[in-house]
């Protein structure tokens, strides 16, 4: 929570890369398990996902800190 009691939106950016990171690992097994090249592809695909979540929560660090005074 924020001081005005609104969540913070970083907490959106964690939940969203905790799902990458289960969504990468169950199709990592189901690769392993099928063989399916298919699978293996959205696998590493996941991989963007989970970059994209990370730049999320940098982005929103840097927007919840105070302006610079310019």
């Amino acid at each position: 929570m924020t001081k005005t009691g609104v969540p913070s939106l970083q907490r959106y950016a964690w939940i969203s890369m905790a799902a990458a990171h289960v969504t990468i690992v169950l199709k990592g097994v189901a690769w392993k398990l099928t063989g399916s090249v298919g699978l293996l592809s959205d696998a590493i695909e996941s991989f963007v996902n989970l970059a994209g979540a990370l730049m999320a929560l940098w982005m929103l660090s840097l927007a919840e800190q105070p302006a610079d005074g310019f």
